[in-house]
């Protein structure tokens, strides 16, 4: 999907820095697709959150849920001072 004009019609039009680029037919606009973000529910960002109170590692913590240890350490930050 074009970032600029949501559109889907869209082709190949080279590389640069060995990514893909893009041309958008509708809006002549040139774009590299980012990597798709994942996403994380409400719950699961909870369940991290409750389980580092109780005491558990971050690595832990990643380990049971799959979630990179690095996010739950973003969380931790973010949430602590709210």
């Amino acid at each position: 999907m074009c970032p600029y004009c949501n559109s889907n019609n869209y082709v190949k039009n080279g590389k640069v820095n060995n990514k893909q680029t893009y041309l958008c037919k509708k809006c002549g606009k040139r774009f590299v697709k980012d990597r798709e973000k994942k996403a994380y529910g409400k719950l699961i960002r909870e369940k991290a959150l409750k389980l580092y109170m109780e005491g558990l590692s971050l690595r832990k913590i990643s380990k049971m849920t799959n979630i990179p240890h690095t996010t739950i350490n973003y969380w931790v930050r973010k949430y602590r001072t709210q």
